[in-house]
């Protein structure tokens, strides 16, 4: 009874913390997506166009990130013969995956593996500028690389199974103790048949 209960205790505390560990990654990814997305409104304020159909970016954007190489985000504009029209100084040494590019009004939220192994996180956005007698299309690339959201994901893990690991070994526990308690007469009844047989007494006593 104790090893069947419990493995049906281990079976469901697995699988709810599975099913826990699955919603929190796809709620952190939610997040990322969510941040992406503010930060290529922030390049869509901030972009213009000359009246030669060249897209500019400022020199100083809002995100300092953007500004630092290595920083871990990146971004960059492509227009629609898929040559880049800007891209962010956080760029300068790295080799970033170039993204699809994306029809105007068109969002894409994708991982693209890195030759290091890794997944970078990338939203990508097609947009189309009207110069009145033709129009534009370029698509917004932002880029950011997965370590915060590995080492919330990780943190959240390690909180997660020592919880439950806990959890675990207090109901395994417990439930040997209520085990113990509910069976005890039959203990009780073991103890006087093997009396009734050794010829200790004639009958068993007490109710049961």
């Amino acid at each position: 009874l104790t090893l069947a209960s419990g493995l049906v205790l281990i079976t469901f505390l697995g699988l709810t913390g599975y099913a826990l560990d699955r919603a929190f990654r796809e709620s952190a990814e939610t997040a990322v997506r969510e941040r992406l997305q503010a930060h290529i409104y922030g390049l869509l304020a901030s972009a213009d166009i000359t009246r030669s159909g060249k897209l500019t970016l400022p020199e100083s954007l809002p995100e300092e990130r953007f500004q630092r190489p290595g920083s871990g985000l990146y971004a960059d504009v492509v227009n629609a013969k898929g040559v880049i029209e800007w891209q962010s100084p956080s760029q300068l040494g790295q080799f970033i995956p170039r993204p699809p590019q994306l029809q105007p009004g068109e969002w894409s939220f994708t991982r693209l593996p890195t030759d290091e192994g890794e997944e970078l996180f990338v939203l990508g956005f097609g947009s189309a500028w009207d110069l009145g007698k033709k129009s534009l299309e370029f698509t917004f690339n932002v880029i950011e690389e997965p370590d915060a959201y590995a080492a919330q994901v990780a943190s959240f893990r390690q909180s997660l199974w020592l919880w439950f690991g806990s959890l675990a070994f207090g109901l395994l526990v417990a439930q040997g103790m209520v085990l113990g308690w509910g069976l005890s007469p039959l203990r009780r009844v073991e103890r006087g048949l093997a009396a009734v047989e050794a010829g200790e007494r004639e009958t068993l006593a007490g109710n049961y």
